[in-house]
């Protein structure tokens, strides 16, 4: 039997490692070890097709500073930025695309493809339309130029949280027999507790946050709840810098920037708490990878994070309140029987996430988009 031939659009993978880069890094890794003899996959980097996955660019922070330029432009010219790239890689997508039987996007939105070819798009979450304000403009203008007017030419949907597909039904109308989930999940090799080497200069004790400087993180609360408890125990923050403008008043946290996955598990596994009090997430990345290295995990009770924390979480009642989070992260600061049972139960939750259960939700998904 012909092998079912899958066109995968490997952009994220080409670029800075944010959370579609690992999606698309893990998944398609657990797709090539349990069904390659199914699959012909192959993937598109923005200029070429190739057998393998993209490698990120050696120069991770060159990169990020150029992406960072981008979102400081005037909101007109980082639109026009992005069309004209995005016209130049939809053409050589387009060509691509031939002769493949499904295309599989888990970006903005997706390409224009022959007739022929079945469209399978993962939707991580849906917040440039419930929190467009919270993203730069020229995002938000280029995701409303394309995302509605692609999603006629969509066969299936994949959705990372049970929350995500929710607000797909939602917000976008969609049927619930056409979306399916497939969570996220953490690599055990990598997110486990390990004795590794931190960053020279650390404390014995901190708090830690991962992820970028978006303002739905809320990142900027946390030097105010240190400050408003006085609590001498800083804050690392690992990832890059995101577009946030909100200034970091308070406790001055301790800024690591990108952080490859040996030093990242190695921070998860020794910090009294990730702090991560995120207003909305379509999945929460950063709390499973916590809970898998055995770290506690202090975060909200919004969005998709119960689900992915469950009975293993350190809940914030208010998380945009410096003064109630600062009582419960002094709380966890004091107390080791605490911290020692959300790491019991955060390592019994990483468990029941799987790369393999999501790969093979996905490749069932594959098959019922060319019927």
């Amino acid at each position: 039997m012909r092998k079912l031939r899958v066109l995968v659009n490997a952009v994220p993978l080409a670029t800075v490692n944010t959370g579609i880069g690992r999606y698309l890094r893990c998944l398609y890794a657990a797709i090539e070890r349990d069904y390659g003899r199914d699959l012909d996959i192959a993937y598109f980097d923005g200029k070429r097709v190739s057998s393998t996955p993209p490698q990120p660019p050696a120069n991770l922070a060159g990169r990020s500073r150029l992406t960072s330029l981008l979102w400081k432009l005037p909101p007109a010219v980082g639109l026009a930025v992005r069309l004209a790239r995005h016209w130049q890689r939809e053409a050589v997508f387009y060509q691509a695309a031939k002769g493949y039987d499904l295309y599989h996007e888990a970006a903005f939105f997706p390409f224009r493809v022959p007739k022929n070819v079945a469209t399978v798009f993962t939707i991580h979450d849906l917040s440039l339309i419930t929190l467009p304000e919270r993203h730069p403009a020229e995002r938000v203008r280029y995701f409303n130029r394309y995302f509605h007017k692609r999603l006629p030419g969509v066969a299936r949907y994949l959705a990372v949280s049970k929350y995500t597909k929710a607000e797909m039904i939602r917000l976008l109308h969609l049927d619930p027999e056409r979306i399916r989930v497939t969570w996220n999940a953490h690599e055990p090799e990598v997110f486990r507790p390990v004795d590794g080497p931190l960053p020279a200069g650390l404390p014995e004790r901190y708090f830690l946050f991962v992820g970028t400087n978006d303002p739905r993180k809320n990142l900027h609360v946390i030097p105010k709840a240190l400050a408003a408890a006085g609590l001498d125990v800083p804050l690392v923050t690992a990832g890059w810098s995101g577009w946030s403008a909100e200034r970091l008043d308070g406790t001055p946290p301790i800024e690591l920037g990108y952080c490859d996955d040996a030093t990242l598990a190695a921070l998860y596994s020794k910090a009294l708490a990730l702090v991560y009090p995120s207003i909305y997430e379509g999945f929460g990345l950063p709390v499973l990878e916590a809970m898998a290295c055995g770290c506690p995990a202090v975060t909200t009770r919004l969005t998709s994070l119960p689900e992915v924390a469950g009975e293993a979480g350190i809940y914030l009642d208010d998380p945009s309140d410096p003064a109630a989070m600062g009582q419960t992260l002094a709380r966890v600061a004091a107390d080791a029987a605490l911290r020692a049972e959300a790491s019991r139960l955060g390592l019994a939750r990483a468990g029941l996430f799987s790369w393999a259960e999501s790969a093979r939700r996905t490749v069932e998904e594959f098959e019922k988009s060319l019927q």
